[in-house]
């Protein structure tokens, strides 16, 4: 798994929030090529808390089911 993106969010009351993205690649068929293009991406916060994404600009914090945007 590797750390593709950061980026800052904030929640409607205004709390900061660190996102990171990381991708996990796929193999080909034959094992022998790394498609990224095709890997899952897996969203957090910088302390570890699992989102789930909801588009390209709005997550939903998995635990406490607060809702935050990209800024």
């Amino acid at each position: 798994m590797d750390l593709v993106e950061k980026f800052d969010a904030k929640g409607k009351t205004g709390g900061a929030y660190h996102v990171e993205v990381y991708l996990t690649p796929i193999d080909d068929v034959a094992g022998t090529e790394s498609l990224a293009a095709l890997g899952q991406k897996t969203y957090q916060l910088a302390d570890g808390r699992a989102l789930d994404p909801l588009s390209d600009a709005k997550f939903k914090i998995v635990q406490t089911g607060e809702k935050i945007y990209r800024v």
